[in-house]
């Protein structure tokens, strides 16, 4: 499964904030759930996946990038949702650098087989040194999703 079969311009974003973690998980669902014709209650159930999945261990991968990702039910799809963050923060990687990247995975309870190949796609992607200093330089989200799919092209 391709980074473009679950990532559309709206649900890329580039300088969100926060100053931690859990408020960056909790900015990331509100985000998600809302481009997504969600609620509240839908978002709350998403945070709280969110957190269940890092409790297991954190999903920062290193060189300054998270790719955290939970099953969740009411989802025909796997969404995407890559984000730029305004200020780096501590995201508990295993190389205990700071986090300023994060592509987000929301899957559906039985798409196993699709979640494991998008996610091996994404950290290729993610672990390449010039994609992720090309998506470092992206100022908006128009740019940060071109670039996402430009790289995702050349790979």
């Amino acid at each position: 499964m391709k980074i473009t079969d679950v990532l559309t311009p709206d649900m890329t974003l580039c300088n969100l904030p926060g100053a931690s973690k859990k408020r960056v998980l909790e900015n990331l669902s509100a985000f998600i759930t809302q481009q997504l014709g969600g609620d509240t209650e839908q978002t709350d159930q998403l945070f709280h996946s969110l957190v269940a999945r890092e409790r297991l261990g954190s999903t920062g991968i290193g060189e300054g990038v998270a790719i955290p990702h939970c099953r969740a039910s009411g989802f025909r799809r796997i969404h995407g949702c890559l984000i730029k963050l305004e200020k780096p923060i501590d995201f508990d990687a295993q190389d205990d650098k700071p986090v300023d990247l994060i592509f987000a995975l929301v899957v559906p309870e039985e798409k196993n087989d699709e979640h494991l190949a998008t996610l091996a796609r994404i950290a290729a992607l993610m672990q390449d040194d010039d994609s992720r200093q090309s998506l470092r330089q992206c100022s908006n989200n128009e740019e940060l999703y071109a670039t996402a799919t430009k790289l995702e092209r050349s790979s």
